[in-house]
């Protein structure tokens, strides 16, 4: 079964068929002809080869310092030099684009919160497709239609958070409408437009809450942060009485500094996106690269990733202390990535996010 999975997404279309030859031929041709794209698409990296082409750049959008440790290790273990430029989506994108433009791109690799992103760019033909030895272990919902453009290298979890030095339990917020409560105006937090997260979390909410929620939630007054991270110690400081959307790796970094943090997940559901990795087409290290993306989702690179920041894995064998079991939890994903990656979505999600946060 997971084999018949693995190889969906190299069926030949119609026109290929009879370019080919005839029917007869075919049916001899197409085992190969499926076999040899695939195992192109599977060939490793060459370590020698990929120490001689110099660093793998790393693109990302997560916590400078954990990627700066992994990459560390991933040096360590491999053998291949790597080095990393933090760029959250709103910022990337321009400088993508940019680059495509002249030929040629900066960075090997892209770790994104926005797979939406991903998708955009796999139907550009601006990914490299590359099958690493793991796949088998991400299910669909964690990786491209067609296997090896982009995989979750980490689902990125968005609960709300406060501290219970300064708000009480009885009285934190339970569910997405309490966030709409007066005595909360002008003590929510949320990442601003530029983050993926935030259009993750507008996006799978949109069609769930009622028309007004977000004009409602906007008479509050959130505040607009550039990173989780300030949110949290926002909290932490009693700045700030609760994280609208904190990403979860924020609460166990916090029990971690035995700071007393909880998070909350409402039962209609916990907005979360697939953090997303994928090889440049235009990559000028390709063997690192794929060095990279094979030790990223093997279950020891996942193990090492997913301690270090204290985030959930998408394999099912790779389990972090402090994380409540996600099984429990009822992920809202965004899925449709027809309507994920639509232009006009994302217009319409700037303007509604940089009015309710007052930008």
């Amino acid at each position: 079964m997971m084999k018949d999975r693995k190889n969906s997404g190299l069926k030949l279309n119609r026109r290929q068929l009879m370019l080919a030859g005839s029917a007869a031929a075919m049916s001899f041709a197409m085992p190969h002809v499926v076999s040899r794209a695939y195992a192109e698409a599977s060939a490793p990296g060459n370590v020698d080869a990929a120490k001689a082409e110099g660093p793998v750049v790393v693109w990302h959008g997560d916590q400078e310092a954990d990627v700066v440790e992994y990459l560390k290790i991933f040096t360590e273990k491999t053998g291949v030099p790597a080095v990393q430029q933090r760029l959250l989506p709103g910022q990337a994108l321009p400088k993508l684009e940019a680059e495509f433009r002249a030929g040629q791109t900066t960075g090997d690799l892209y770790l994104t919160s926005d797979s939406g992103i991903m998708e955009n760019l796999r139907q550009q033909n601006r990914l490299l497709r590359y099958v690493p030895a793991d796949m088998d272990a991400y299910g669909p919902e964690y990786r491209s239609s067609e296997p090896g453009y982009w995989t979750t290298y980490y689902v990125n979890v968005g609960p709300m958070m406060y501290d219970p030095r300064y708000v009480q339990e009885s009285e934190a917020p339970k569910t997405w409408t309490d966030l709409l409560d007066p005595k909360w105006k002008g003590q929510i937090g949320f990442q601003n437009s530029a983050a993926g997260t935030s259009y993750g979390f507008w996006f799978v909410l949109k069609d769930i809450l009622p028309k007004d929620y977000w004009d409602n939630l906007g008479a509050n007054n959130p505040r607009a942060y550039s990173s989780s991270t300030q949110i949290s110690q926002d909290i932490e400081r009693g700045g700030l009485k609760i994280g609208g959307r904190v990403s979860i790796f924020q609460y166990v970094k916090a029990i971690r500094h035995k700071q007393p943090v909880k998070a909350v997940f409402p039962p209609l559901g916990v907005p979360s996106v697939n953090q997303a990795t994928g090889i440049f087409s235009t990559t000028k290290r390709p063997n690192g690269a794929k060095i990279f993306t094979n030790f990223m989702l093997s279950k020891e690179g996942q193990t090492i990733w997913n301690n270090i920041q204290g985030s959930y894995s998408a394999r099912k064998d790779v389990q972090v202390e402090y994380l409540p079991d996600i099984n429990t939890l009822k992920l809202l994903l965004p899925l449709d990535f027809k309507e994920y990656k639509n232009p006009e979505n994302r217009r319409q999600f700037v303007a509604v996010w940089n009015k309710m946060t007052g930008l």
